[in-house]
């Protein structure tokens, strides 16, 4: 019984401590070739693979504005702190399935999107996995077309939208996302973060020692 409870203690600071993270390090798309984007969040490697339009590589407009204070679609959430890096972004247009993969697993990866579908054609992004939605708002193309801030619906592993910006979170520690984007559009942009790697085998074991040291040290204080 215990041990149990201390498991459980492990695991759920654990838990605490990776929530707690908010401030993203997003993507630096560096290298684009058809049909692949490389880069890296840190020391980790993405992989884009699949058809896009165009990848911005930290130059030109910056599309991950965020123009009005009250609907933030990308820090709306209070699990991101800064909106993605500007000009880095992979612009997709065609129906057709993407493909990220990252050099290591990470923990509970964000997606951020722009301009998603338009007010009257929306667009659908059909996850591989399921995810969490963060915080939508007025991005760089305005709403006031769309007819509300935040166009959206959700229905399974499926995100639709109608001129969409916004960010979503995948849970757990995963190598890759891939999702099929229909139908086609001029482009919508997307970019993803992480605000940490999965750690190393040694260091939860540094971790969990710490943690059973301090309850040895409890239990011995009790005595």
């Amino acid at each position: 019984m215990k041990k149990s409870i201390l498991i459980s203690l492990i695991l759920g600071l654990f838990l605490v401590h990776s929530a707690s993270a908010s401030t993203i390090t997003w993507t630096d798309w560096q290298s684009a070739t058809p049909g692949t984007v490389t880069g890296s969040m840190g020391s980790v490697g993405v992989t884009y693979t699949g058809n896009y339009s165009f990848a911005q590589l930290g130059t030109g407009e910056n599309y991950w504005t965020e123009p009005n204070p009250g609907q933030e679609p990308y820090t709306g959430s209070a699990l991101i702190d800064n909106a993605p890096t500007p000009s880095e972004m992979i612009a997709l247009n065609s129906s057709a399935t993407h493909t990220i993969t990252f050099s290591e697993a990470v923990l509970n990866p964000v997606m951020a999107i722009v301009s998603m579908g338009r007010p009257s054609s929306p667009v659908s992004y059909a996850f591989n996995q399921p995810f969490s939605f963060l915080s939508g708002g007025v991005g760089y193309w305005s709403y006031s077309n769309a007819g509300n801030a935040g166009a959206y619906s959700i229905l399974g592993n499926t995100l639709t939208g109608n001129e969409f910006h916004g960010a979503i979170m995948f849970g757990g520690p995963i190598t890759s996302i891939s999702w099929l984007s229909t139908p086609q559009e001029d482009w919508h942009g997307v970019t993803v973060g992480v605000s940490e790697v999965v750690p190393e085998p040694a260091t939860m074991l540094l971790f969990g020692t710490g943690i059973l040291g301090l309850a040895g040290a409890v239990r011995r204080r009790k005595k």
